[in-house]
């Protein structure tokens, strides 16, 4: 911006003016793209952000209804369309502000550049903990699970829906399921820090996208693998969140 007004006070007063206008907009697109860089490595590893979301909470709920939307069978609105939808969810879920829309939209847009790598479990994570309030979270839980279309999406948001809300509780799976602490390859009462660190190493191994020149076979048992690793992960932290609230 400094760069522009001199250039600009050598062209006389309307050229400084001009200089300055175009060192605020230069700055403030540079401004942007740095948040939106941001954004995308909080997609694809949900933890602190340095970026600005509008409320808290925010770019988690859109990444989540991305990924809801991503799964929906058959595909019935594409990824413009599909972004406006969250975008929507999140302002009626959200504090009244006129720009929540503008930004959920925005933020959609991001997820959608990542959602092969979108973790549902960590963003859901991420999301619990910035919005404190169990009112917020179950309001939020049932918006999502409205944006689910087909039994793929639904269970995705069913699961997602009763982590956000404890209260809520989605029909029972009829496949029991391995021991879940095996299947995450960690001894029975292991802390949490240690639960997610072996989930994100497993995830890392077996999820088909992180896989190149796979047989549509081996994919689809990959895949099958990678759920397996996720199921035993909600199930054993819910585990250990069951534990915390019997010793308080």
């Amino acid at each position: 911006m400094a760069l522009f007004g001199a250039a600009g006070w050598f062209l006389g007063i309307p050229g400084l003016i001009i200089g300055l206008v175009l060192g605020y907009f230069v700055g403030s697109l540079l401004l942007q793209l740095q948040s939106d860089k941001a954004a995308l490595r909080y997609f694809e590893n949900p933890g602190p952000s340095s970026f600005y979301e509008g409320e808290p909470g925010l770019a988690a709920f859109c990444a989540l209804g991305v990924y809801i939307m991503s799964k929906a069978s058959p595909k019935a609105l594409g990824d413009e369309a599909a972004a406006a939808r969250v975008a929507g969810g999140a302002v009626s879920v959200f504090p009244s502000d006129k720009k929540i829309g503008v930004l959920a939209e925005s933020l959609c847009r991001l997820a959608f550049t990542r959602v092969s790598v979108l973790n549902p479990d960590l963003l859901s994570e991420s999301l619990a903990a910035r919005r404190h309030n169990q009112g917020d979270l179950s309001l939020m839980g049932a918006e999502l699970s409205s944006m689910a279309m087909g039994r793929e999406a639904l269970q995705e948001a069913l699961y997602i829906r009763q982590f956000l809300d404890p209260s809520y509780q989605p029909p029972l799976r009829e496949k029991p399921m391995d021991d879940p602490w095996t299947v995450l390859e960690i001894s029975r009462g292991a802390s949490y820090g240690e639960v997610k660190s072996a989930f994100r190493r497993l995830a890392l191994m077996f999820h088909p996208d992180n896989q190149s020149g796979l047989s549509e076979e081996d994919r689809k048992k990959l895949g099958e693998s990678f759920s397996r690793i996720r199921d035993a992960y909600r199930i054993v932290t819910r585990e250990i969140a069951a534990g915390k609230k019997q010793r308080r």
